[in-house]
């Protein structure tokens, strides 16, 4: 009996501890102004603000390092871009062999900040504008927090080649004869985010349309910028027949004649790229002040004008309509990440019709 009570005993301690470990008291949301969060910064010495951002393209992040390096110059601010998947994985690494190194991580594999708010590895920090954050998006202790929404499901093509009136308004048309040998997709096998995109057109057209597709010789490729590019690269090319892609997001400084166009009778989708700060961090002032101007409308508010945000209020302004637009949402790709068995079952499916994703990382390349 002593001895089952001594078990018991431990049991109930170490859930005490781990429910310990998770709580936090409410944390304040900022009032300092970027300038005040700034000066702070500059005081703590910080040698390098380390920042993991999800990406296959460096031309993803240029805009961010660009304005944050011309707004804080004397923040030294070292942005490097590669899969999510890669980050995560480097990030957990370091973290077992307790030489963490990272400040933020900003992500596409959205399962990742649960995970590691239950290991309390993260920082609660709530910026000024934490109340207008989207909910649903945003931890509400101030664990994660949404930064940039991106999306797939576009048609992306070179009008060089198609006409607009040419391009088809839904993906089931992608299976006519006529665009055997011009497409391009990124391997659904490679990309989470490429995974629920080609699971969504399954579930309306059935794996037929997937078998078929794979027989309209695609060029598979990895990385979700790389469609985007090559079409980019090709669009002056008589001799290139490619000319079409859905999988794929648009970068600034390429070819113009790359053009888009929403294919009206599909559902596509949006999520956020989630950002944290790890409590590891050397450099909680330079973080925060990252953090903090990321989410500010100074920097979010000419986004808005193209893009939606995470903040509510820029989006009523400008008109934005993705949270009430039945053909986009942004939850379900939080839903879907965070149940792995599932997302592991899709690219399976994908690799048993396309093998394995074959190619140089894209990071290495662009």
């Amino acid at each position: 009996m002593a001895r089952l009570t001594l078990i018991a005993t431990s049991a109930v301690l170490l859930i005490l501890t781990a429910v310990h470990a998770q709580w936090q008291p409410n944390v304040a949301v900022e009032n300092r102004t970027l300038d005040e969060i700034y000066q702070a910064a500059q005081a703590e010495k910080c040698s390098q603000l380390r920042v993991a951002a999800g990406g296959d393209a460096k031309g993803y992040w240029s805009g961010t390092i660009e304005g944050f390096q011309k707004r804080f110059p004397l923040i030294d601010l070292n942005l490097t871009t590669d899969f999510s998947k890669y980050h995560d994985s480097r990030i957990d690494r370091a973290f077992y062999a307790g030489n963490e190194d990272i400040d933020i991580a900003a992500l596409q594999t959205l399962q990742d900040f649960p995970r590691w708010k239950a290991q309390n590895r993260l920082m609660f920090y709530k910026p000024q504008n934490f109340s207008d954050l989207v909910n649903g998006e945003k931890d509400f202790d101030g664990a994660w927090l949404p930064v940039y929404l991106f999306g797939f499901g576009q048609f992306f093509y070179d009008s060089n080649k198609i006409k607009e009136s040419e391009i088809p308004d839904n993906y089931l048309d992608l299976l006519d004869p006529k665009w055997k040998g011009k497409l391009i997709s990124t391997y659904p096998n490679d990309d989470d985010a490429i995974a629920y995109l080609f699971s969504l057109q399954i579930a309306k057209y059935g794996f037929e349309w997937f078998e078929r597709l794979a027989q309209q010789d695609v060029q598979w490729v990895r990385g979700s910028a790389t469609p985007f590019i090559l079409l980019s690269q090709g669009a002056d090319n008589t001799s290139s027949e490619r000319a079409i892609t859905f999988s794929t997001t648009h970068l600034d400084g390429f070819n113009p004649a790359v053009k888009s166009t929403i294919p009206s009778k599909e559902e596509y989708f949006s999520w956020f790229q989630t950002m944290a700060i790890f409590r590891s961090t050397k450099c909680p002032e330079s973080s925060k002040l990252f953090v903090s101007w990321i989410l500010s409308d100074e920097w979010q508010a000419p986004l808005s004008k193209t893009i939606t945000t995470p903040l509510n209020h820029l989006n009523a302004l400008s008109g934005n309509e993705i949270y009430t637009n039945n053909k986009t949402q942004t939850q379900g790709f939080r839903y879907f990440e965070n149940d792995r068995a599932v997302v592991e079952w899709w690219k399976t499916q994908y690799e048993t019709t396309l093998g394995p994703a074959v190619g140089i990382d894209p990071n290495l390349i662009y």
